[in-house]
């Protein structure tokens, strides 16, 4: 036997020593590759909160890892408008303001922008083919960068081809190949919903300020009429003949509740909207609970006579006195009451009570009413949210917006009841 050949099966040291390098190569190119994948994925939802700013940080990120140049399209209809160009060297990057800012979609297209956004599938391009007088305007841009290679890929949302991304070599020797576009459309995907997000919040956004803009045409509109309204039935009442002052009373005084209720639904309304859009405005100063408390039952008073009941005040002795707003607080403690005095039986009594609590103070409004079932506790402080049936009363707005007054002292609101023992609603207020 010939000694210089290797006996049968015996291992090849040589080729396995390069298969291992090999699949190391491949290891350490894999853990690169995921490891900028989490890094773009952090920096895209880091504050995606425009849907351009995101599409314009995803070009920034991607270059020059992945790409010389990248291009980044958002589609709009029948076009697509160019948002994002970037390229690794500076000096370079003005280039893509001599590029078209927008690329028509319309009609059919065999490749390129249009044809990426039509199928909805990435484009790979190792090689540039060879020109043609009638090949789409944006790969005509891709030759004025002197690209040599280049990927179309498209970031869809919700089955749709919201953006477009292209990466091309220029100056680089390197190709694209399909492990490249696989990484590609992986950080599309991921890029995707990024731009969902950003286009998302800003959705939020045009809500919250449409219904803003429509709350303060409420307030202008209808606010001012009311006060001069009521303005109104109080001369009326004083100029009412002595033999009709009774029916003329009720009636007034009937007309007079029914106005300053409208007053207190569009108050409600506007704070609403300065609550979820964190908008209230404290007007904070030192007043002493006992003022804020007689503040806010002085004009309950009447309405617990009428149905026999009494508000009792309990404070606890030398009460500090919080840097608040009074204002906003008598309010808190006037909706709490109000609904103590609704919802309470007739000749019973509403007690008010404050206690130092840790760091703060702890008020307390306590009925003696029918009290509040577990499966409606739990949703009391929700946004319009009522009772079914026939415990529905009013609009679903005080005790979301005794939350959001109480949240924005930096306190907290909650209530505790079981059904046939009345209702404790407290709140506590750093001091």
């Amino acid at each position: 036997m010939d000694a210089t050949q290797p006996l049968s099966g015996a291992p090849d040291a040589a080729a396995q020593a390069a298969a291992d390098l090999d699949a190391r190569a491949q290891l350490e190119e894999t853990q690169r590759r995921i490891a900028f994948l989490y890094e773009v994925t952090g920096a895209l939802f880091e504050d995606a909160r425009g849907h351009r700013a995101t599409l314009g940080k995803l070009a920034r990120l991607v270059v020059p890892h992945l790409a010389d140049w990248c291009l980044v399209h958002l589609v709009r209809d029948d076009q697509a408008e160019r948002v994002a160009a970037e390229h690794w060297n500076p000096d370079l990057a003005p280039l893509s303001s001599t590029l078209p800012r927008t690329v028509p979609l319309a009609g059919p297209a065999a490749q390129g922008l249009a044809a990426v956004v039509a199928s909805g599938r990435a484009e790979l391009v190792p090689d540039p083919p060879p020109t043609h007088p009638a090949e789409p305007a944006d790969l005509a841009a891709l030759r004025r960068l002197r690209a040599r290679s280049w990927m179309i890929v498209p970031l869809r949302v919700r089955g749709r081809t919201r953006a477009v991304m292209t990466l091309a070599f220029a100056e680089s020797t390197r190709r694209y190949s399909g492990h490249d576009l696989a990484l590609a459309e992986d950080l599309a995907a991921r890029a995707a919903m990024a731009l969902e997000n950003a286009l998302l919040f800003e959705e939020v956004e045009r809500a919250v300020r449409a219904r803003e803009d429509t709350l303060s045409i409420v307030s202008h509109d209808l606010k001012n009429p009311m006060s001069a309204l009521l303005l109104g039935i109080q001369r009326l009442a004083r100029l009412v003949d002595e033999p009709r002052r009774p029916q003329g009373d009720a009636l007034l005084a009937k007309l007079e509740r029914t106005v300053r209720g409208m007053n207190r639904l569009i108050e409600g309304l506007l704070d609403l909207a300065r609550i979820e859009a964190g908008r209230l405005q404290l007007d904070r100063r030192p007043e002493p609970p006992a003022a804020v408390v007689a503040r806010a039952t002085e004009p309950l008073e009447a309405l617990a006579a009428e149905r026999r009941q009494r508000i009792a005040v309990r404070l606890a002795p030398d009460l500090p006195v919080p840097a608040w707003d009074p204002d906003r607080m008598a309010q808190v403690i006037a909706n709490l009451v109000g609904n103590a005095l609704k919802f309470g039986p007739d000749g019973e009594e509403v007690v008010i009570t404050a206690e130092r609590y840790g760091g703060g103070l702890r008020f307390g409004v306590v009925d003696r009413g029918p009290g509040i079932a577990p499966e409606i506790r739990e949703h009391l402080f929700d946004r319009y949210w009522q009772p079914a049936g026939d415990q529905k009363r009013g609009h679903g707005l005080g005790l979301f917006i005794v939350r959001g007054i109480v949240e924005a002292h930096g306190g907290q609101a909650w209530v505790e009841s079981e059904p046939g023992r009345g209702a404790a609603f407290y709140f506590v207020i750093p001091t």
